[in-house]
């Protein structure tokens, strides 16, 4: 696939994110899916892991909606910057409680994809307010 072609692809997952239409994600996402975080070293596999990701996010947020700021693709690989902003009105991945305040969540994300699916994801985000869902 092209650079263009792969950048549409995580555009078209920002778009179904927030629609909420995870009907799609065995569509957009490898079964061989891997999210590479320090802090989650255990994190599932495949497309189970891929549903976890979305869910954990909505778990700590149910309002969340994505932005895409910046994309950049070359090859099999695309980066995004992104801002994830919503409510914090349930508990993240930690345990961490709500605290019912307005989040913001700067992130970059580098994706890379196979045959027209995500297959690995390697992200870095850090809060402006309040907890990040998946402390």
């Amino acid at each position: 696939m092209s650079a263009e072609e792969n950048k549409a692809l995580l555009r078209r997952i920002t778009e179904e994110f927030n629609k909420r239409n995870f009907a799609v994600l065995d569509e957009l996402f490898s079964p061989n899916f891997a999210l590479h975080d320090a802090n989650y070293p255990n994190w599932p596999r495949g497309l189970e892991g891929a549903r976890k990701m979305f869910s954990s996010l909505l778990a700590a947020a149910p309002d969340l909606q994505l932005s895409m700021e910046d994309v950049v693709a070359e090859g099999d690989k695309v980066v995004v910057r992104w801002t994830f902003r919503g409510t914090n009105t349930g508990q993240s991945i930690s345990g961490t409680p709500p605290t019912g305040e307005p989040l913001t969540v700067l992130a970059i994300g580098i994706y890379r994809i196979v045959n027209g699916k995500v297959e690995e994801d390697w992200g870095m985000g850090t809060r402006s307010q309040t907890a990040t869902p998946w402390e």
